[in-house]
């Protein structure tokens, strides 16, 4: 009777999962017709977007608010999805940092190109799930990727959740996995898909598209909001649409010597080779040369403290191991995030992993807590080898370690325009300081980031001989370099 039971089970599965796969095409073919079975659509209007975990600056908001705020706006922006190609391509009008740590923004090109080879779901998953998560490119993954359906509510509305998933594997060997919510009207209301991100672990990247608008025979949403981790990452209001053009594949051309996406190889990166200069007793700078992120590891009686982690995993993993040779048999403690930036936290994950439990400014704290304690299914980092939750000292406007022997002071450094959670670190007994973002090049006048620091240096009255940049400098600098950068 049991085994009865069991081949009874299994066919009613079988089938169910027929008909789930039915319903799917059913609702994939519905929704193609409601968005005008087009083969290809360019909308238009004005879009903002945003460098990940930073900031745009723009001529009418210069100062960082906080991580994706404010956000670089994008005048006469303009996309083209080509579903035959099929490729994507999108251009506009916007700012960018002039460069040379000036903060006055300078007219620049924003453009994104996607192409044929990258849309390949064998391709990797981060280069291509743009076109995918657009309503278009996601029914057309779903038709080709054997896309399941199944019924949920979102807010009070009811919804066929379409699934799919490339046939690309996250570095964990894990599939990923992309879903679509079609409404009773067969529109595309959200996607939703899942990229493993350094700081942001199983980052959830969620496209949402409202507002749908007949353009005159093109069906398309009004407003599209895109966020990661939660956070805003790109936004458009359509003002104009248009089906099938004749031009498509000129619509949007690449800028003037650039290319549309990026490109494959290169090899494996050379390994680091770290060398330390000592600054003190228990006290060292570690660098791996011209173009390094520096760090600088305090010993105290128990512990030590590490200042930055380096930009990347490959980094941490290098001074971490170098700190551990230096000073033997005391556990890394703590380390100090210098501000939320990409390249300034690349490295935390390794430091998690230890148990270091990460010191960074008040403002930093609400994200560096969320997106480290993000499950890391889809990442084979070691933090993902080796879980632990990520612990969080903030710093308000100033906090000071010391053990009676060794003492390391944080002081937050606002306002300057770079970051709302800057922070620096003294070391008083060898008169150091420690910063991440205030670079100072000999016999050059200082950029806006540096004059806008030393006004507050000034008011803390620090008694600094040494000037360590995070972004290794080609020779020790002073405080009377900086000073001089500045005309004092």
């Amino acid at each position: 009777m049991s085994k009865t039971l069991a081949v009874f089970a299994i066919c009613l599965a079988g089938l169910c999962a027929n008909a789930m796969a039915q319903d799917a095409k059913t609702v994939i073919a519905n929704a193609q017709k409601a968005l005008g079975d087009v083969k290809s659509i360019t909308y238009s209007g004005s879009a903002k977007d945003v460098a990940f975990q930073q900031c745009g600056s723009n001529a009418a908001d210069m100062n960082c608010r906080g991580t994706h705020d404010p956000m670089r706006p994008i005048n006469n922006y303009i996309r083209v999805i080509d579903l035959t190609s099929p490729a994507s391509r999108a251009t506009g009008a916007t700012n960018n940092p002039a460069g040379g740590g000036a903060t006055q923004p300078m007219p620049g090109t924003f453009f994104q190109g996607i192409t044929a080879q990258q849309v390949d779901v064998a391709q990797p998953w981060g280069n291509s799930l743009e076109f995918y998560i657009t309503p278009w490119g996601f029914l057309k993954g779903a038709a080709a990727n054997n896309a399941t359906a199944s019924k949920k509510k979102v807010d009070g509305k009811n919804y066929t959740v379409l699934t799919w998933s490339p046939t690309v594997k996250a570095p964990s060997g894990k599939s990923y996995v992309i879903n679509g919510y079609v409404d009773e009207k067969n529109m595309v209301d959200r996607v939703e898909t899942w990229l493993g991100e350094n700081i942001m672990g199983d980052m959830h990247i969620v496209a949402t598209y409202t507002g749908w608008k007949d353009f005159g025979g093109a069906m398309a949403p009004t407003k599209i909001v895109q966020t990661r981790g939660g956070w805003p990452f790109f936004e458009v209001d359509v003002m104009a649409a248009k089906a099938n053009p004749p031009d498509v594949a000129t619509l949007v051309p690449a800028p003037a010597g650039g290319r549309a996406g990026g490109g494959g190889g290169g090899g494996a990166p050379a390994p680091l080779v770290v060398t330390s200069e000592k600054l003190g007793d228990g006290l060292y700078r570690l660098t791996t040369g011209p173009g390094s992120y520096d760090s600088v590891i305090v010993e105290f009686k128990d512990y030590i403290m590490m200042l930055e982690a380096g930009q990347s995993i490959a980094r941490g993993e290098a001074y971490v191991a170098a700190t551990k040779k230096l000073i033997p048999n005391k556990p890394i403690r703590y380390v100090m995030n210098t501000h939320p930036h990409s390249d300034h936290t690349g490295g935390l994950p390794v430091l998690v992993a230890e148990g270091a439990t990460i010191i960074t400014q008040k403002n930093n704290e609400d994200f560096l807590e969320k997106a480290l304690n993000t499950p890391r299914t889809l990442l084979d980092d070691p933090l993902a080898k080796n879980p632990k939750k990520a612990k969080i000292e903030a710093v308000g406007e100033k906090k000071v370690y010391s053990d009676g022997t060794r003492t390391v002071e944080f002081y937050h450094v606002s306002p300057v325009p770079h970051s709302n959670g800057l922070m620096i670190a003294y070391i008083p007994k060898e008169k150091i300081l420690f910063q991440g973002d205030f670079s100072v090049t000999p016999g050059q006048p200082a950029n806006d980031h540096v004059k806008a620091l030393v006004p507050i240096l000034e008011k803390l009255n620090l008694d600094f001989d040494r000037y360590i940049n995070v972004h290794t400098s080609a020779a020790p600098q002073t405080k009377a370099d900086v000073w001089k950068a500045v005309g004092k």
